[in-house]
């Protein structure tokens, strides 16, 4: 018979140091690159870590935070760490050993003294451990939160273009884009994916913050990405898990400037989209859908992944290149059958969650959060809004146009910026730019 022992503790250098050294996991979320990043700036969680051995050899390690706990009700809530933050949530370990890691897991917590109450977020339907979940026959709620789109690439970028896009009408049609946007001086793409293109990229890297605040700017971004105090979080830990190869950054640069990215996390066979953006004075020119083009492309001549996984959320520019989705599911458990205190605690979270699932599926979340976002612009110093702009056209024939340098104009508003370039799009000439007008040729 094996024998089996789990071992408790609250220290975040202990974890770290037990998943440096056992890093088994194909969750990028779950890597030391990315935990120790993340934990570095989240180091107040009430932690419990747990390591799962079967005959003294280490096979799994379970990472929780307590979010509820009362001696006298002798009950604690658990869930894993990076609640919202991280997705595919799962035990730490092989996924051939997920079973056995669970078993002796769930064994440990009905040994307490005490009850549990998990509440387990963002498990993947994909994942050997959702089957578990489903199967464990404990008190439990499962609550559908997220379609997953994906796609598989294959060899040939040709067939795996028609397929996606089978009207020929709109393969043209990216193609044009694709030339409009090559048109307008030196477009390049670069993708970062370890130390040295990491190291070589670094100034680029720099600029992506700029372009992500302008994407969302009056919107709600739960990632936070552009915003500065988020800055000094996000720059170590591209470059912690550029180092270790766990992330993937897709640069479409014009005249030496980032005008979009797509920020990937890895585990060496899928890519996992994360935070995407695009400089929206690019709207004409439908560049984010342009970019994942040129990405694919590479990818497929390369051979490099097998697997894009557009992550949570099935918004409209994913549907254009996924054909498939897989689903993320949250599960509220009740360990105690004798516990009442354990036992409402498991109701109240699941009336909670179950309301919550319901307001999104009715778009009353999304709408909440573009309201937010609405109301957070309006509120900002006056000095950060929105500068007057003016946009005219002059009769003089003009002795020199404007010659665009996208690098000389970066800086100027985005309304001027986006002016000049839909001018471009549609063939008009550029007589002169400020940063506070645009003079156009009738």
């Amino acid at each position: 018979m094996n024998n089996t022992r789990v071992k408790c503790y609250h220290e975040v250098e202990e974890l770290l140091a037990e998943v440096e050294g056992f890093d088994f996991s194909n969750n990028p979320y779950q890597s030391y690159a990315f935990l120790s990043v993340y934990l570095k700036y989240n180091p107040n969680g009430r932690f419990y870590f747990f390591n799962i051995y079967e005959n003294e050899k280490l096979v799994g390690i379970v990472p929780f935070e307590c979010t509820f706990e009362n001696r006298l009700l002798n009950v604690k809530k658990f869930r894993f760490i990076g609640y919202r933050d991280f997705n595919y949530e799962q035990y730490i370990c092989r996924d051939e050993d997920m079973l056995k890691v669970h078993t002796i897991f769930m064994d440990y917590l009905n040994s307490l003294s005490y009850s549990v109450v998990l509440n387990i977020y963002d498990v993947n339907n994909a994942n050997p451990f959702y089957d578990i979940l489903i199967k464990t026959g404990v008190k439990k709620t499962s609550l559908q939160l997220y379609s997953c789109p994906c796609l598989h690439f294959c060899d040939d970028f040709n067939a795996f273009f028609t397929s996606v896009f089978t009207s020929s009408k709109k393969r043209t049609e990216l193609k044009k884009f694709q030339r409009k946007l090559s048109e307008l001086g030196n477009l390049k793409m670069i993708n970062v994916c370890d130390k040295n293109s990491y190291d070589t990229n670094l100034k680029y890297i720099k600029q992506i913050y700029k372009v992500h605040a302008e994407r969302f700017a009056g919107v709600y971004a739960t990632s936070f990405f552009g915003s500065p105090h988020m800055h000094a979080y996000y720059s170590e830990l591209i470059k912690s898990l550029m180092y270790y190869e766990k992330g993937y950054l897709s640069l479409i640069l014009l005249d030496e400037v980032v005008i979009a990215f797509i920020f990937c996390l890895t585990n060496g066979v899928s890519l996992i989209d994360w935070i995407p953006a695009f400089d929206p004075a690019f709207a004409r020119y439908s560049l984010g859908t342009v970019q994942y083009k040129m990405l694919f492309e590479e990818i497929c001549n390369k051979g490099s992944y097998q697997l894009f996984d557009y992550s949570k959320g099935s918004s409209v520019y994913k549907r254009k290149w996924a054909k498939e989705e897989t689903f993320n599911y949250q599960f509220i458990i009740n360990l105690s059958d004798k516990n009442p205190f354990a036992f409402l605690l498991y109701c109240i979270d699941k009336m909670k969650f179950t309301f919550k699932v319901y307001l999104r599926r009715k778009g009353v979340l999304s709408w909440g959060k573009r309201t937010l976002g609405k109301l957070l612009t309006f509120l900002k110093p006056s000095q950060e809004k929105k500068p007057s702009v003016k946009i005219r056209t002059t009769n003089e024939i003009p002795k020199d146009t404007f010659v665009l340098n996208y690098s000389t104009i970066n800086t100027y508003p985005i309304e001027i910026r986006e002016a000049v370039l839909s001018a471009i799009y549609q063939g008009k000439c550029v007589v002169k730019v400020s940063r506070e007008e645009v003079v156009l040729a009738k």
